[in-house]
């Protein structure tokens, strides 16, 4: 049977956004969803693909004749990306690959280069001419994650809570930012645990916007987070790519507010993305891309 319809899926913590394109790649559909990273179930995943299909106007008699690539988050774990694969329902191919390999074929079209991804998590990818790939980070909140959103609300409510109990921050008697986490989680032990208790990434995220409004309103503390955050980025780019030969793209919703505390080196390699990971999840559906080892089905 002739394959009619390619679908590239971009699924993380956040959200899940897809589009369907012909053979020769006109656009035929698109759709938004709830969170698909494999991290909170593989279930819950394809119900969200499901969802994002339905928008997109690609109906289960469909499937048949489509291919479908996704570029999620949480595909490093052998046994979801197995289980993944074997509840899919009924596409001619399935191709999958993490969310970082989807936002670097985006960013490059296809092409070898390199992407970090700055939003609730961070984590960078590589595609080099021999067609290897390298990924840096990834590993999730909280072991990992660094220079994220997640990252920046867990250091600044973290601090925020220290000096609740009287320990010592910088600066002395803490600043605005000190003074907003307490506005925006609480100012009692009992509403901060509350909070607190068993929160996820995409929760402290939330806290991020907070930091950068502050930042470049010149509180300290936020200026002295962002700076952090900043360094752990120009640590992930210098891990990517030691030599610093592949074009460079960052993208997320951190990938501008960060820029001004990125080391001037690795910013003026920076240009700017081609497109996005479904873009690069669409080109791994029409087999113009290279895939990860572990991506066919």
């Amino acid at each position: 049977m002739a394959i009619r319809i390619h679908i590239g899926v971009d699924g993380g913590a956040t959200g899940t956004r897809l589009r369907a394109v012909d053979p020769d790649g006109r656009v035929l559909g698109e759709g938004t969803a709830g969170p698909s990273s494999l991290t909170l179930g593989v279930d819950p995943a394809w119900a969200q693909i499901r969802i994002a299909l339905d928008a997109a106007g690609i109906a289960g008699t469909d499937y048949a004749d489509a291919v479908l690539a996704c570029g999620l988050a949480g595909t490093g774990n052998p046994a979801k990306r197995a289980e993944f694969r074997a509840k899919a329902p009924g596409f001619a191919r399935l191709r999958l690959c993490s969310d970082a390999h989807a936002t670097t074929l985006g960013a490059h079209g296809g092409r070898p280069g390199a992407a970090i991804a700055l939003g609730t998590g961070t984590v960078g990818s590589a595609i080099f001419a021999d067609g290897t790939t390298r990924q840096v980070g990834g590993w999730g909140f909280p072991v990992g994650d660094e220079g994220s959103g997640a990252w920046l609300g867990l250091r600044a409510l973290g601090e925020a809570l220290q000096l609740l109990d009287g320990r010592e921050v910088d600066p002395p008697g803490g600043s605005a930012l000190h003074r907003a986490m307490f506005e925006a989680c609480g100012a009692t032990a009992a509403e901060l645990l509350s909070w607190t208790y068993q929160a996820p990434s995409t929760k402290y995220a939330t806290l991020a916007p907070v930091v950068v409004r502050l930042a470049e309103q010149g509180d300290p503390a936020a200026m002295r987070l962002m700076r952090e955050a900043g360094r752990e980025v120009d640590r992930l780019a210098r891990a990517l790519d030691p030599d610093g030969a592949l074009p460079f793209c960052a993208g997320g919703s951190l990938a501008a507010p960060l820029r001004p505390y990125m080391d001037p080196a690795i910013t003026a390699r920076l240009r700017p993305p081609l497109g996005d990971a479904r873009d690069g999840a669409v080109l791994l559906a029409r087999f113009l891309a290279p895939g990860e080892a572990w991506s066919d089905q």
